[in-house]
């Protein structure tokens, strides 16, 4: 599977460029070639992540993320799939309706991993905790092995989870939708912790399996752009 994700900044109030944008999915589903679901999520805000320190002007993995109102998911069969969906015209429509409401910031294909299986409200978007990751690793296979291995193990140690995604990046893409070089948009990876709201993430990440956890998070990324956000999948 491949998944392309479009981080949007909302020129009317998020939510309710959301709901727009949840409607747009709807229609692309039956007119973009291969999408087979989508997933809007909608940002509750922008948090500090507690475990990295940044030496950058700015907070996150790149500037652009700290504008982040809406992120949409694109589930694909894989990127030939993808490649015949965005050459489409129903893919020109799609892109043109989502900017009436929202700025592309960039865009990023990732290949999914799932540690921990979707239950409850996750199975339909639900409350996650959304975070932009930036390797510490020297290389994208050393990243894929400590992420997928040892920091995979320590996230399932989590009470009150309802979910582990890991997006593993292939490609990224300027707000034109243009191919860029790692060094330009250096993100690694998009992780989705997901819970069945606020207060169950306040609690799990209180207890004692956290602490293992955000060591290792310290070893495995440089940068981190953490976002709560409601999402919603549309089918």
């Amino acid at each position: 599977m491949l998944i392309k994700t479009l981080c949007l900044a909302a020129s009317q109030p998020a939510p309710a460029a959301a709901d727009l944008i949840e409607r747009m999915a709807v229609k692309a589903l039956r007119e973009v070639p291969g999408l087979q679901q989508a997933q809007v999520n909608r940002v509750l805000r922008h948090v500090p992540t507690d475990y990295i320190e940044n030496d950058r002007p700015y907070s996150g993995v790149v500037a652009q993320a700290d504008g982040i109102d809406v992120s949409v998911d694109l589930h694909f069969a894989d990127a030939t799939a993808a490649r015949q969906a965005v050459e489409s015209s129903a893919w020109a429509t799609l892109m043109k309706d989502i900017q009436g409401v929202a700025g592309v910031l960039f865009a990023l294909d990732s290949e999914p991993n799932v540690p921990v299986a979707l239950r409850h409200g996750a199975v339909n978007g639900g409350f996650r905790r959304w975070l932009l990751l930036t390797r510490k690793a020297a290389t994208r296979e050393d990243f894929r092995h400590a992420w997928f291995g040892r920091h995979a193990s320590l996230v399932r140690n989590l009470p009150l989870l309802d979910g582990y995604v890991q997006n593993l990046v292939t490609a990224r893409y300027d707000a034109a939708g243009q191919p860029v070089a790692y060094e330009s948009l250096p993100i690694d990876g998009i992780a989705e912790v997901c819970f069945a709201d606020e207060a169950a993430m306040n609690t799990s990440y209180a207890s004692d399996a956290r602490l293992p956890l955000k060591d290792d998070g310290r070893e495995l990324a440089a940068r981190v752009s953490t976002v709560l956000v409601q999402g919603r999948v549309v089918r």
